[in-house]
């Protein structure tokens, strides 16, 4: 069976989640997928930054969507809770069976900090052996409150650069970040996150449904 689907998200960044869910849906048992994450600054007039002015948008120019991906980060506001905002957005545009909320506790980069070895890989340096201070100082990566900081914290210590190469690094980290979340591996360490096993689970019970039907 073939499907396609829209991405919608906080920032143009995490809009490279695509390439992921694709890979997601392949295993799920899809034939053909085929994703979008439309740049909504480029429509007119300009929407609102609402996941319901969003939704409203996209219903109205991809009606053949089979499924719309919404990803808003838990931030303090807690993942059931996140989820209820999404799918109460879509009540009378969208129905709940083509929503599936992408909730990231606490925010996206929580999943890109799982990867040490792709942390290692991002930062150019594969061979660094040490200890990852700034992760091995939370136990539990979903308890941490500011994952973005901590992420550009650690890419900074993997990196072993210092001085005015470590002023140029950084200048990299949203290329960095970017490319974190372009690689996520679908079956990596991000699956021992329990907001991870909760997107995947979203999306096997859509997919076991819609495959149903063919």
């Amino acid at each position: 069976m073939k499907i396609n689907f829209i991405l919608t998200g906080e920032g143009t960044s995490d809009l490279r989640l695509v390439d992921h869910i694709e890979t997601i849906l392949i295993n799920e048992g899809f034939s053909e997928v085929s994703g979008e994450a439309p740049d909504l600054r480029l429509f007119e007039p300009p929407i609102g930054n609402s996941v319901r002015d969003k939704l409203v948008t996209l219903a109205r120019n991809y009606p053949s969507a089979d499924v719309f991906f919404v990803h808003r980060d838990a931030d303090g506001a807690g993942l059931i809770a996140r989820e209820r905002e999404i799918l109460d957005s879509a009540q009378n545009i969208i129905s709940a069976d083509k929503v599936i909320p992408v909730i990231p506790v606490t925010m996206l980069e929580t999943w890109l900090l799982a990867d040490t070895q792709a942390l290692k890989r991002v930062a150019g340096n594969q061979s660094f052996r040490g200890n990852i201070e700034p992760l091995s100082r939370h136990r539990n990566l979903e308890t941490i409150a500011n994952s973005k900081q901590v992420l550009l914290e650690a890419l900074c210590l993997i990196s072993e650069t210092e001085g005015a190469r470590l002023r140029k690094f950084k200048n990299r980290f949203q290329d960095m970040r970017a490319r974190l979340t372009y690689d996520l591996d679908p079956e990596g360490p991000v699956n021992n996150l329990d907001s991870y096993r909760n997107f995947r689970t979203l999306i096997r019970n859509f997919s076991q449904s819609k495959l149903a039907t063919e």
